[in-house]
């Protein structure tokens, strides 16, 4: 049997008020870190990615580096280029960039995360100068220098094979 046409139309509209507006615009901006970390996040996890993006960071840091970096002493690389500043200030804007998604500004965030994460260092630098431990002072990029020799030392291992 037909259905009846509609004789009239009848329009319901629901209208939040601000605190539920309010709510759905911090939904908003939770999905969105969730969608934008869940990938780093997913592809750090593994240690294929891990290396890819080592691999990555050091083919990136060789052309900024001496070209005789592999042979020089920690010191020696700390004293030619301040990597941890540049280190202190990559991870401020990383996590800059990320907190200015959320605002609708990540290159903004992520300036001001890369300033910020370079005063940091610096003022550690005065700290360590002061007398203060380098544990508590937001210490070194040796490990970053010890991936990257480690990184050389595969790359010409696989080379000697072929």
């Amino acid at each position: 049997m037909p259905k009846p046409k509609p004789d009239e139309v009848i329009r319901h509209e629901i209208v939040f008020g601000s605190t539920e507006r309010q709510i759905a615009k911090d939904l908003r901006s939770a999905l969105v870190v969730n969608k934008v970390i869940t990938p780093f996040t997913s592809l750090l996890s593994s240690t294929a990615g891990l290396l890819l993006v080592t691999g990555l960071g050091l083919a990136y840091l060789e052309q900024y580096l001496p070209p005789d970096w592999y042979h020089r002493t920690d010191e020696q690389l700390r004293d030619w280029f301040e990597t941890e500043n540049l280190a202190a200030a990559g991870v401020g804007s990383i996590l800059g960039g990320l907190i200015g998604v959320m605002f609708g500004s990540p290159v903004l965030g992520a300036v001001f995360g890369g300033v910020a994460g370079s005063a940091t260092q610096e003022v550690a630098e005065e700290a360590q100068a002061g007398g203060v431990p380098a544990g508590f002072s937001y210490g070194s990029i040796g490990l970053l220098i010890g991936a990257a020799r480690l990184l050389k030392n595969v790359a010409d291992d696989l080379q000697n094979e072929n």
